[in-house]
Order: C-alpha cells, then structure tokens, then sequence
C-alpha cells in the first residue's frame, strides 16, 4: 500500500483536492480516523533534504507513469480553433427541405403497393399497411370489392392476381432528387409498364402516405382525379385501411370517386 503522505503529494502535483468526512454519515460505517501530516506544512525539524528527495522521487515516478505529459497538455496555452468549411445551400434547398418535411422524413419513406388489373377501363393501386394481418388484407379485400361494385364493376369475385411494388427499390439506391420525387417517378415508371401491358383508362389509388408523393406537384393539394401526362386518369382516395379503421372516411372517398364513376358510365 502507498505511504500516505506519498500519496497526498501525488494528488497536490496533480491538483486535486483531498477531502476527508469529518462527521459519520447516516446508516454508514465509521470512518477511519483521518490525521495525516500536511505535506505542505511540513515541521520546521524536517530534513529539507528528505523532502527534496521525496519531490524529485515524485517528479521522476510522474514521468515513467505518463503523468508529466498529461500535465504538460493541460498546462499548454489554448489552441484557437480552426475555421472549417461547411457546405451552404441555396435558399431553394432550404425551402425544399422544409416543404418536404426535413431530411429525416425524407430518408424514412417506406411502402409497398399492390396493382390490379380490373379491366381495360379500370386498374386499381392499393397501398398495403406495413405490419398488416391475415384477417386486415381479408376485410380490405372485402371493401374493395364493395367499391368496385358501386362503381359498377361486377363480377370480381376473385379479385385478379396482384402485382406488388415496393419503396425504396433497393437498399442503397442512389437519388439524385429527394426520396418523394424519387418514390414519385419510381411509381410513374411500374404504372407505365403496367399502362403499356394492360391498357387501363383509368386508375384508382387507395392512398395513405403516398397521397402526398403522388399529389406533391400540385399546390392546392385537394386535386384528387386527374389526368396523368401517360394518358389516363389518376383518382386518389384514403387507403383501405384507414376506411376500416374510421369508417366516416367511406363518405369522403365516394365523393373523391364520383368523377370516375361518371367516366365510367360514359364509356359503358
């Protein structure tokens, strides 16, 4: 064990304060009698030449142990620190990343989509609940088939095979644009192929978070049927899943729906 007063010199070189209870705290055990000889105030009878040798042994053990150079970094002056060059963007990224949500939402967006070819009148986009069960996809299906039949679509028991989509593509997929127009033209592209293979008019989208990546270009925002650059309808509406959990949604989508009923009246 280390001479206590060897160990007191120790903690003085190094500037730390030596703090001995005085008092025995509540429900703790007695504490030793502390009363050791003040380094600092040694006796006037004390050997000069002791302590001499007790500081140079001090210093010299400081050294091989690291100490000095810890000491010799924080006794150095401060160092100004240096200008860095950070990267500035224009004010039309800043108001970008704000309309968008922030950066951080950007990189989250995730989904998956389910396409129906109904009939070359008709296709439908149903974005799919990420976490959803067995008995969910049975009463979406159900609700679906309800829709179609009030617009006048019959005979779609079963409905046709689906073909499934998915954001991001790939993990690590490089963008040029922000992750929504990405999504966005990612999504324009499989309806695309699907538009060439199964020839549709138009298309019915049950959205939930992708509403906003496919109505982003529009400001009003509320543009929920209109006709896409490709050469067919868009009709966007709430996503089945949110009509089976709010059921007052069912109104407000048969209303979104009332254009493409009458679209497909007139080609009857």
């Amino acid at each position: 064990m280390m001479d206590e007063r060897k160990r007191q010199a120790y903690l003085e070189v190094m500037n730390i304060q030596v703090y001995f209870p005085r008092q025995q705290l509540p429900g703790a055990r007695p504490s030793p009698v502390y009363d050791f000889p003040d380094v600092r105030s040694a006796p006037p009878e004390m050997d000069k030449s002791v302590e001499a040798k007790t500081v140079i042994s001090i210093k010299s053990e400081r050294k091989g142990n690291g100490l000095a150079a810890i000491e010799e970094l924080h006794s150095r002056p401060p160092i100004a620190p240096q200008a860095t060059v950070t990267s500035i963007r224009q004010p039309t990224d800043v108001l970008e990343s704000e309309s968008d949500g922030g950066l951080d939402e950007e990189s989250s967006l995730s989904f998956a989509l389910r396409y129906y070819r109904i009939n070359e009148r008709l296709a439908v986009l149903e974005e799919v609940p990420p976490q959803g069960s067995r008995q969910l996809n049975q009463e979406s299906l159900t609700l679906m088939q309800a829709i179609l039949k009030a617009l006048g679509q019959k005979g779609l028991e079963p409905i046709p095979q689906a073909e499934d989509f998915f954001w991001p593509l790939q993990s690590g997929y490089s963008m040029k644009n922000t992750p929504r127009i990405e999504a966005a033209k990612a999504i324009s592209g499989f309806l695309q192929m699907r538009k060439e293979t199964d020839g549709f008019t138009n298309l019915l989208v049950f959205a939930g978070q992708i509403e906003d990546v496919l109505l982003q270009f529009d400001e009003s925002k509320v543009a929920r049927d209109f006709e896409s650059s490709k050469g067919y309808f868009i009709t966007v509406t709430h996503s089945l899943a949110s009509m089976l959990a709010v059921s007052t949604l069912k109104r407000d989508a048969w209303q979104h729906l009332l254009s493409l009923k009458k679209r497909i009246d007139s080609s009857g």
